[in-house]
């Protein structure tokens, strides 16, 4: 019992302090996409991750020796109503539904892959594709977040 107790005090410690990457605020309805490279050095993992109130990007990075760095917070900005409105009137839960998990050969041949995953209460689906190429029925979904990728990147600013 005194194991039991200890692990729920813990557990409480943890959400109400913060203890997520960056101090983000996750809601029930987060919408992500990201690109990877397997054959890299330097920033090979980005994903960027939006909900009702924020923008945040993520960065692991792949060092010379072999190692990779922990993923960390890069940028990231506040989502306004209309840009998180927009955003999710691109989301198709059944055309997303639809898909298989995997699209193609993701990062075959050092080629790339890029994915999206949509949180909802009751409903979690990520879909991997080659970098690039998404399926038709979530392209214009996967621009938008591409740019957003893209915008928060300090590298392309």
């Amino acid at each position: 019992m005194k194991n039991f107790l200890t692990t729920i005090l813990f557990a409480m410690v943890m959400i109400f302090t913060g203890c997520n990457q960056g101090n983000i605020i996750e809601s029930e309805y987060t919408i992500k996409s990201g690109s990877s490279f397997g054959m890299c050095i330097g920033p090979c993992y980005q994903e960027v991750s939006l909900n009702e109130s924020q923008a945040v990007l993520r960065v692991r990075e792949t060092k010379s020796e072999g190692g990779q760095t922990d993923l960390k917070v890069v940028n990231k900005r506040a989502v306004t109503s209309e840009e998180w409105n927009d955003l999710t009137a691109l989301v198709d839960q059944n055309a997303i539904s639809a898909l298989p998990k995997v699209i193609g050969c993701p990062d075959c041949a050092d080629g790339g892959a890029e994915w999206i995953e949509i949180q909802s209460p009751g409903f979690v689906k990520k879909v991997t594709f080659e970098y690039r190429q998404p399926p038709a029925q979530i392209e214009e979904l996967v621009n938008r977040l591409r740019e957003t990728r893209e915008d928060l990147n300090p590298d392309n600013n």
